[in-house]
């Protein structure tokens, strides 16, 4: 540490030189370049006011900000950027603490704390490739849910991971980030646009050392919360950075176009994941994009012992792929796919699947081939295999035109009420936020595929797959309406059914 004493002291007033000479990193973006100086010029600006230091007028304009707000579409590398101000920290200043919090537990210990180890492992690597004795991995000690510094024993000079978890209570959600007070204190956010208001209550009670602040990071799945707040309202007392993917030197033109052809322009998925622009509130989409988010982060729904595996098979037709999803009462557990025309190579792809997760029933949406494919399953695969037509009579014909329209509208329901949980898969999240809905005399009309094509946006495939999975709701409304007269519904917030 005395060896490397004069270049650390470099390093601490210029976190984009320790990013390229600490840990070695050879491509930086404009966008984080940017972040990174301003990520110094707060920093020193708050240690130079604590120690009674004439400031320039870029340090005047920000010393009394909370601290960073990014506000980014995907692909940006802004978790690479919160991973590279915590190795900051740590190596750079005395005695740090770096409480860190994101929605998840995915988020926080995959993704976040992946980051850091990622990192790391290519400084150390390169710096005994280039037989440096400045090795980060013998300084810093990376664990599962806390890195320190390795002479502190864990018990000082760290940076800690804690979820904020969304199903908390206020009091719980509170307690996520107090505690912490230190000179040299760092809040980090991931993907705080998820991160209920609560957890963010204390912040500035906690932000009252020398240099203290925050970083907070978030692509804008929703309108409204702290994390928003922050570019809007909030924005002065904020260094406020938006980052474009379509600006961003780290995002492929071609996956920008890739999410154009599919979304549109104009759809919230295209806002959020590339123009990291929060979604805008569409009266005539199916499922808005908040509700959708809510149910990625959904992490501690867990499904019944009576929930059964379920499947949805949506056969693909011309150049559309075919989807296998799995799902286990409210969550959505898998979901695969395969582009071929050819009805045994389908049908064998299905075959194995099935034969390795057992579903008590698999549903196949039988319009045009996929009665063949259906057919095949059922004489191979010994699972229960129901041939759906989505173009008949629903259950409820006073309510919906098809069959199509009742099973999209039981799976808003399950969106409404937070009763399902899917992966975090932009192409399931872009076609179910992407599909409209409008009423015709009373009753509700999905936008179909023919619609969907006039727009020039692609099939919802996935979307298609999660939908027949709700059949088996539909099963149980359709058996109890013939036992009785009675009108059958689901109570909100549930997923039994009653009589009323």
């Amino acid at each position: 540490m005395r060896e490397f004493s004069d270049v650390i002291r470099r390093w601490s007033q210029d976190a984009e030189r320790f990013v390229t000479e600490g840990l070695c990193v050879e491509h930086i973006s404009a966008q984080q370049r940017h972040g990174l100086a301003m990520l110094s010029l707060l920093c020193n600006a708050k240690y130079k006011r604590g120690k009674n230091e004439p400031l320039t007028p870029e340090e005047r304009a920000v010393v009394e900000k909370v601290g960073i707000s990014i506000q980014s579409g995907k692909g940006t590398g802004k978790d690479s950027y919160a991973s590279w101000a915590i190795l900051w920290m740590l190596i750079c200043f005395p005695h740090p603490k770096i409480p860190c919090t994101a929605p998840t537990q995915h988020q926080l210990r995959d993704v976040l704390w992946g980051e850091i180890a990622k990192w790391i492992r290519h400084s150390a690597a390169r710096h005994r490739a280039a037989q440096s004795s400045f090795l980060i991995d013998e300084w810093i000690t990376w664990q599962s849910d806390r890195v320190f510094f390795t002479d502190a024993g864990g018990k000082e000079w760290f940076a800690v991971g804690r979820t904020a978890n969304p199903r908390a209570s206020v009091e719980e959600q509170q307690e996520t980030l107090s505690g912490f007070h230190e000179d040299f204190l760092m809040v980090v956010a991931d993907e705080a646009a998820s991160i209920p208001n609560p957890v963010f209550n204390q912040l500035e009670d906690t932000l009252t050392g020398k240099v203290n602040f925050a970083v907070i990071i978030f692509n804008p799945t929703r309108r409204t919360g702290f994390a928003i707040d922050t570019q809007t309202k909030e924005r002065g007392r904020w260094i406020a950075l938006h980052w474009d993917a379509e600006e961003s030197e780290l995002v492929p033109a071609w996956s920008i176009a890739d999410k154009e052809k599919k979304y549109g322009r104009d759809s919230n998925q295209f806002r959020v994941t590339v123009k990291g622009l929060p979604p805008l509130a569409d009266d005539d989409i199916l499922i808005p994009y908040e509700m959708v988010m809510d149910a990625v982060a959904a992490d501690d729904l867990l499904p019944l012992d009576t929930d059964p595996e379920v499947v949805g098979i949506d056969v693909g037709a011309g150049s559309d792929p075919s989807i296998y999803l799995l799902r286990h009462g409210p969550i959505v557990k898998r979901i695969d796919q395969i582009n071929t025309d050819e009805s045994e190579q389908l049908s064998n792809w299905c075959l194995k699947r099935l034969m390795d997760d057992a579903p008590m029933l698999a549903y196949v949406d039988v319009i045009g081939v996929g009665w063949g494919i259906a057919g095949n399953l059922r004489a191979r695969s010994g699972v229960h295999i129901v041939d759906l037509k989505v173009s008949e009579v629903p259950a409820e014909t006073e309510r919906f035109h098809r069959l199509r329209d009742e099973l999209y509208w039981r799976l808003r329901e399950q969106f409404e009420h937070r009763c399902i949980r899917i992966p975090d898969d932009d192409v399931l999240i872009g076609e179910l936020t992407t599909l409209k809905k409008n009423e015709d005399s009373g009753r509700v009309k999905v936008e179909g595929k023919k619609e969907l094509k006039r727009r020039g946006l692609a099939s919802p495939n996935r979307a298609d797959a999660l939908a027949l999975t709700e059949y088996y709701a539909h099963e149980q409304l359709r058996r109890l309406a013939g036992r009785s007269r009675r009108q059958w519904r689901r109570p909100v917030g549930t997923r039994t059914w009653r009589t009323v």
